[in-house]
């Protein structure tokens, strides 16, 4: 077994049966990859715990060095990381990025990092345990930034990127409810992290300018994977065959909603409405095309490493938290509501 702290992008490669080239294309979020292979070199980066030096050149002649850590590469995470690659780069600061495996990462594995002397300060995209995390930035006298986060909200201090999740799932079920419908289920993300919280007290909110009562019967819990949503939806559908319309707090769930809407000989937009949330590439591209709560991803993550870069050479900031507007996206997967009785 690999000693996860030596792990290279050749034994990634090795690993998951592709080239180191491949490998690289993943992990800088570049095309050229089909969706299984990009799969299992995550999962062989995730099983090494690769810690991936984007520019070790020039990290060995003393440039300074940025942790990244990620829980993952989904569309979410890949497009943020794709706007904090392009920051960086401007800013003349290098990436190091560290992958989770799992929410039961031994503490070892980030000192190693934090540690390590590469990195001045720390990027976290969804981490899994941040405050751990951040007890250990001031350990290590590090600064750092949250984008997105899991368990309450961090203290006004703490600097953060995120956007205005609650607005957002309101304006979608505000959507929803002009185009007549009543009986829209919701599919959260995992209720640990806030921004799932959030949505669904947009969602709740929306309902209640309505005067309609919450049924929490219509509230069920996704793990934000196209699998959980095929899931919950199948529930959703079963227990509650009047459903005209399903919020998903992702898109993945909300294109796993679709297909399970499909699968049930039922069409998208016409006999469900569904919406999502972030609005990933494949959103546009979704038979039919997605109605999404937009999120500026790559935005996010360019703000991000500004923040931290100003944080580390020590200039004034007016606040240490950027929230950034969500817009709703309107494509064909929503209609007007009809009675299918």
């Amino acid at each position: 077994m690999i000693p996860k702290s030596r792990a290279t992008l050749k034994d990634v490669a090795k690993l998951a049966q592709v080239s180191a080239k491949s490998v690289s294309r993943v992990i800088n979020n570049e095309g050229g990859v089909s969706e299984e292979t990009r799969q299992r070199i995550l999962a062989a980066v995730s099983e090494l715990g690769y810690v991936a030096n984007t520019t070790a050149k020039n990290l060995r002649g003393g440039a300074a060095g940025l942790g990244l850590i990620v829980s993952g590469f989904e569309d979410y995470a890949g497009q943020i990381i794709r706007g904090m690659s392009q920051a960086a780069q401007h800013l003349g600061y290098n990436l190091v990025l560290y992958v989770q495996h799992g929410d039961d990462q031994p503490i070892e594995s980030y000192r190693a990092l934090l540690g390590s002397g590469l990195i001045g300060g720390l990027l976290m995209v969804v981490p899994y345990d941040y405050e751990r995390l951040t007890d250990l930035c001031g350990e290590y006298h590090l600064p750092y930034v949250l984008v997105d986060y899991e368990g309450r909200p961090p203290e006004p201090e703490v600097p953060t990127v995120s956007v205005t999740n609650r607005k957002g799932m309101l304006e979608a079920t505000r959507y929803l409810v002009a185009l007549g419908h009543r009986r829209i289920g919701f599919i959260t993300g995992l209720m640990s992290m806030a921004s799932a919280r959030e949505r669904l007290q947009g969602y709740q909110e929306a309902l209640a300018e309505i005067g309609l009562t919450f049924d929490p019967s219509l509230v069920v819990e996704g793990q934000w994977t196209r699998e959980s949503g095929f899931a919950q939806t199948q529930i959703l559908m079963h227990h509650h065959p009047d459903l005209s319309a399903i919020i998903a707090s992702d898109d993945l769930m909300a294109l796993g909603a679709s297909d399970a809407v499909k699968e049930s000989h039922l069409r998208v937009g016409e006999d469900i409405s569904i919406i999502g949330f972030d609005d990933i590439p494949s959103a546009a591209s979704a038979h039919p095309p997605l109605t999404t709560v937009h999120q500026p991803m790559p935005l996010m993550g360019q703000a991000s490493v500004e923040l931290l870069a100003a944080l580390l050479e020590g200039r004034p900031l007016i606040s240490l938290r950027r929230e950034f507007p969500t817009e709703l996206i309107i494509r064909q997967s929503t209609a007007r509501y009809k009675d299918r009785a």
